[in-house]
């Protein structure tokens, strides 16, 4: 190429190149004629999240307290109550504070059923009846085997049942001082034939063709646990969760409490109720603080371990959270269940369970993406459409843990 050329080349490429670098000067803004950027969207409003449970609490007279605690990370982040613990309604309680609860226990009994797997002593998709002293079989589907999987994924068939539907001396113990036997009513119950026994118990179609929350099947599983391990389950629970936990103050029984320390209990009506009813041990009875429960949540969100006591392997945590959409699904609050523990619909990724009995009402939820977890108790009964899952107040509460 001659120096002409060159030269004439460079000529012809001068105009586009002016051209680009004011189309890149226009980009920038440095050309003058171009809209400003949109601002950036204003930071969402913090949530003050003890003032919503405290007008919570004044805007329902009814309830009496409720206590939240929040975990985050292995550490509790958050802790507040409102309201009175005590009848005279002079106590605020605290976080040692001790409710009574109802199927947040549940919880409770997969964990121990968990580790009887572990040990080798259970399978879950072995005949449940293979671990008892009876059959358990529907007699309308007596070639259907029922499993340990199908009882703790709420898919064997039986009923809840409804109090009076089968038995009225369903575990219900007025004498707090009595330690509650499940045998031999728990078999009577399952029995054809027995004086306690109804067809009521059992659900319509086939075991596994229906998903319905059953507290007999609770109880079921929970005597399974002290067949094999050769102890009540007031002691078990105690040996091996509560006490490895640090959840000293956490039983089934009444006379270990300090009842100072125990929230007064109010039905539906806003009665003040005896404490001593047990109907349905051991998912109903289980008496726990906040927290005391933030050291359970620590541990499963942990994968089983706290303060370097393990409870559970991992993979028992996976297989507890592995959650599946039921067929024929009746579950409460729409819920998808993995082993007992559930995810309700309108809090996807978020594992627990619920409880609203005629004298409380709780709700419990962790989500393992988030390292996250959190527990409200209320001493009012049956007001899970004030505090469960798809309530204004959860709703809000969800919101809050976002911010966290």
């Amino acid at each position: 190429m001659t120096s002409a050329e060159a030269i004439e080349i460079g000529a012809m490429r001068t105009p586009a190149s002016l051209i680009l670098l004011l189309a890149v000067l226009a980009g920038c803004g440095g050309g003058g004629g171009g809209a400003p950027p949109a601002p950036p969207p204003p930071p969402p409003a913090t949530i003050d999240i003890n003032r919503v449970l405290d007008d919570f609490v004044a805007a329902n007279p009814r309830v009496s307290s409720v206590a939240m605690l929040a975990v985050k990370d292995g550490a509790i982040v958050y802790s507040h109550t409102a309201g009175f613990a005590d009848a005279a309604r002079t106590r605020a309680p605290t976080e040692a504070t001790l409710y009574k609860t109802s199927s947040i226990a549940k919880l409770v009994i997969a964990v121990a059923v968990m580790q009887q797997i572990e040990l080798g002593l259970l399978d879950l998709d072995q005949d449940i009846g293979n671990y008892l002293p009876f059959a358990v079989r529907n007699p309308a589907f007596p070639n259907q085997v029922i499993t340990v999987r199908m009882l703790m994924k709420q898919g064997a068939g039986l009923a809840l049942p409804d109090f009076g539907t089968v038995t009225d001396k369903l575990f219900e113990i007025d004498d707090p001082s009595v330690v509650v036997s499940l045998h031999p009513l728990i078999e009577d119950v399952l029995t054809p034939g027995s004086a306690d026994y109804q067809d009521g118990i059992w659900l319509a179609g086939a075991p596994g063709s229906v998903h319905q929350n059953s507290n007999i099947g609770m109880v079921l599983l929970t005597y399974v646990v002290e067949r094999l391990s050769g102890m009540h389950f007031i002691d078990y629970a105690k040996a091996f969760i509560f006490l490895p936990l640090g959840m000293v103050h956490t039983s089934h029984y009444f006379p270990d409490l300090d009842p100072n320390e125990v929230a007064a209990l109010y039905d539906a009506n806003d009665n003040l109720v005896s404490q001593t009813s047990n109907w349905f041990y051991p998912i109903s009875g289980l008496f726990t603080s906040t927290g005391d429960w933030a050291n359970f949540m620590r541990a499963i969100l942990a994968g089983g371990t706290f303060n370097g006591n393990r409870i559970l392997q991992q993979s028992s945590v996976d297989a507890m959270l592995t959650m599946t959409t039921p067929a024929n699904n009746q579950l409460a609050y729409n819920s998808n269940i993995g082993l007992i523990w559930r995810e309700a619909a309108a809090n996807p990724g978020w594992y627990g369970h619920t409880g609203a009995g005629s004298q409380m009402t709780h709700v419990t939820e962790i989500n393992p993406v988030t390292r996250t977890g959190y527990v409200l108790f209320t001493n009012e009964g049956l007001i899970d459409s004030l505090v469960g899952p798809g309530s204004a107040l959860n709703r809000t509460i969800h919101q809050w843990l976002r911010q966290l």
